[in-house]
């Protein structure tokens, strides 16, 4: 009788797996990306107004991320993951009528909203399922975590691969259509998340009132220095890519490619990015944290400085390693924070990693949109002058023992 029983949670549990990263794949991208920055200076938008928008996303986000990975892991996992992908659709509808500054703000606040109630979800689901898969078959539970990051991380860069390279013929229809167009993502995501069966272990508050469980969760995470730096770690690693593509469009512009084809360089970006994902699953297990650290930091160096001394159609080929960075992060730093994070507060601890990449990310995207007005390649130099020495310092902390 005991055998039926295993073969049943092992098949739900491989269902369950195969839908997250379904949802998580198809989610990942914006069918938009590539032609958002034109589209923002059509509207009549300067480099500093556009970071000034990622701002305002960034700063809703960062208030709700933390509270609501909370309620995510204390009332439901899916639920949180159905209602950020549906609400992705109608913020996305609504910004493609969007007609100046204000408009956009507007639209990125509400944006922030919906991708404050997904962030970490698929990730705590992930290691759920993978967790559940790994007790069934005795296998190591760190280990097909990671393997089943990273292959999520290949399966999510495809995803934009192909976002970007049918968002580029789209936009140059209109830009308008392209942004209404990349909401169909986000309703299919939606659609998969139903069907999904969340038997996850919720979080049980210790506290009546949330906000001192919120505090308490905090506190944890400050208290454990093992975690405390993986999550540091995930921070530097995730904006070390981040702030700089709203200034990918204006480099491949400048570098000499035409902005008719433009969309073609984002998908070789999103190319590398899927290489890079693939390596890390492939390599990344044999590297200490702090070696995984030191590989993005080395690839951020070599890729900034030598576009920002000279920038033609060769040395912007370099813009490639930072694709590279990104798959390789997005299959590796998630992983080392969750070996020290209950299973009950996955979505919690994540949710307040992220909360310190976003209070990273927004003076770092407004000083590379400063730089970027001032002089295209200094939106380079200023990437390298921000993470080089934060990299370097989280090198340096991830190398301890304790």
């Amino acid at each position: 009788m005991k055998q039926p029983r295993q073969s049943t949670i092992l098949k739900t549990a491989t269902r369950n797996l195969h839908l997250v990263m379904a949802e998580s794949s198809i989610t990942a991208g914006l069918l938009a990306m590539s032609i958002m920055t034109p589209f923002f200076k059509s509207i009549g938008l300067s480099q500093t107004e556009i970071s000034e928008t990622q701002i305002a996303y960034t700063i809703i986000v960062m208030l709700l991320n933390f509270p609501l990975g909370y309620l995510a892991d204390r009332i439901s996992r899916k639920w949180a993951n159905i209602l950020g992908d549906f609400s992705h659709v109608l913020v996305l509808l609504a910004y493609s009528q969007v007609g100046g500054f204000w408009g956009a703000v507007i639209c990125e606040c509400f944006y922030g909203v919906s991708s404050a109630l997904t962030d970490g979800v698929d990730q705590s689901l992930l290691k759920h399922f993978s967790d559940q898969i790994a007790e069934e078959t005795k296998v190591s539970k760190t280990e097909l975590l990671r393997v089943k990051t990273a292959k999520l991380a290949v399966m999510r860069e495809v995803c934009i691969l192909i976002l970007l390279a049918l968002g580029g013929p789209i936009g140059a229809i209109s830009f308008r259509l392209a942004i209404a167009l990349s909401a169909v993502s986000h309703f299919i995501g939606g659609i998969i998340s139903i069907f999904i069966t969340d038997d996850s272990e919720k979080i049980q508050p210790t506290h009546k009132n949330p906000i001192k469980d919120l505090v308490r969760v905090a506190k944890d995470v400050i208290k454990n220095p093992m975690l405390r730096r993986r999550v540091v770690a995930f921070a530097i690693a995730r904006e070390m890519t981040h702030g700089i593509i709203w200034v990918a469009t204006p480099l491949f512009i400048a570098a000499g490619i035409p902005l008719s084809i433009v969309s073609f360089a984002w998908v070789g970006n999103a190319l590398m990015a899927m290489i890079g994902a693939y390596f890390a699953g492939k390599y990344g297990k044999e590297l200490s944290d702090a070696n995984v650290m030191f590989f993005a930091v080395f690839l951020m160096v070599a890729s900034m400085l030598p576009m920002g001394i000279y920038l033609d159609l060769t040395t912007v080929c370099l813009y490639g390693l930072m694709g590279v960075i990104q798959g390789w992060t997005s299959a590796t730093m998630l992983p080392i924070i969750q070996r020290y994070t209950k299973p009950s507060e996955q979505t919690s601890v994540i949710s307040l990693a992220k909360v310190l990449a976003e209070l990273l990310y927004i003076p770092t995207v407004w000083i590379i949109g400063f730089a970027a007005d001032i002089k295209l390649n200094y939106a380079l130099f200023a990437v390298v002058i921000i993470f080089l020495p934060l990299g370097l310092i989280s090198i340096r902390s991830l190398s301890r023992a304790t």
